[in-house]
């Protein structure tokens, strides 16, 4: 098929669409929307010292030199704590209870300890003015714990409402229901939709996208609308190299990339931008298939990597940027340097 006939991705992409509009949540309903701002702790973490396990609030330099033969002697205004008790002025460790007795000159120590056992300084955690999330970091598992564990109230966040089409072949539909579940998106009805992804016919081929030639994307109103044939390969392909730099757009995101070498040569038609589906064999990227895919490569792909229009291809031990697949969206942590 004659590439030139047919619309180069580059065009029907948009430049970059909008984000959608931002709300404000609590964490706990967080998990997976991408942050709309940068949320910073105005005081470090914990916001006073307190006891992380149960036992005496001791000043840790008593305690020198205590053995069962010489115990030191608690003062008799000594608290014992329960685990999440504040830290009282001038103690600097928790003292394990099973290491002290009771006798008649009062309470025996037989242990040491070194400052900071048993609690948590007061801006130990997490330091004032350090970045909790970046805006336009995925809310990952990692980020919603520190949230919640901070007490941070409320959060601006984005999610992108994504709707499939009924007519969608089974096989397909639920495919990028999965897809879309993994990278925090909304599926809801037609009505709510700000991206939808609607079935039509395998019948004239449209983009120099390979697979993915049946496919189209327009706006209409304030949808953008993927149409999708129902084949498995061409809805992977229209998936990587058209919904993914789309949804990100809309969530205010970035799309998690890494570079691998490839541990055999990719071979490309000049034209068309190619998938690549690649497996990983021990330090390197061994191309399953490139223009295509059977329903065993997809099975056994672990990455795609998008060849451009104008591009021969790679030889093998030449590195490549890869996606992994179904995509992902950058999390905080990804996004901070190694």
């Amino acid at each position: 098929m004659n590439a030139s006939r047919l619309l180069p991705l580059a065009e029907i992409l948009p430049s970059g669409p909008a984000p959608v509009a931002a709300v404000e949540v609590h964490p706990d309903a967080a998990l997976g929307a991408i942050a709309a701002e940068d949320v910073r702790m105005a005081e470090g973490w914990p916001q006073m010292a307190f006891a992380r396990e149960p036992g005496y609030a001791v000043r840790s330099r008593m305690l020198i030199g205590a053995t069962a033969y010489e115990p030191a002697i608690l003062p008799a205004s000594t608290p014992c704590l329960a685990a999440g008790d504040a830290l009282p002025d001038g103690a600097d460790a928790v003292l394990p209870a099973q290491t002290v007795v009771a006798s008649a000159r009062g309470c025996e120590a037989f242990a040491t300890i070194r400052p900071g056992e048993g609690i948590r300084r007061k801006g130990q955690d997490w330091p004032a003015g350090r970045a909790l999330l970046r805006e336009g970091s995925r809310i990952g598992p990692m980020e919603q714990a520190l949230l919640l564990a901070m007490n941070v109230p409320a959060i601006r966040v984005r999610r992108v409402a994504v709707n499939l089409d009924r007519a969608l072949p089974d096989a397909v539909r639920h495919l990028l229901a999965g897809w879309a579940g993994a990278l925090g998106l909304m599926i809801t009805g037609p009505a709510k939709a700000q991206f939808q992804i609607e079935a039509c016919p395998l019948r004239e081929a449209r983009l120099a996208l390979k697979p993915g030639r049946f496919g189209a994307l327009h706006r209409h109103a304030e949808t953008i609308r993927l149409a999708i044939p129902p084949d498995l390969a061409e809805a992977a392909g229209l998936w990587h190299a058209v919904a993914l730099p789309v949804l990100a757009s809309l969530s205010g995101a970035g799309l998690v990339q890494s570079r691998g070498r490839l541990a055999g040569k990719l071979v490309s038609g000049i034209g068309f931008t190619e998938l690549a589906f690649l497996r990983r064999e021990g330090e390197a990227w061994l191309p399953l298939e490139i223009g295509d895919c059977t329903l065993a490569t997809l099975a056994e792909s672990q990455a795609v990597s998008l060849l451009p229009a104008g591009s021969e291809g790679q030889p093998a031990g030449a590195e490549i940027t890869l996606l992994p697949l179904g995509g992902g969206f950058s999390t905080m942590f990804d996004r901070m340097p190694v």
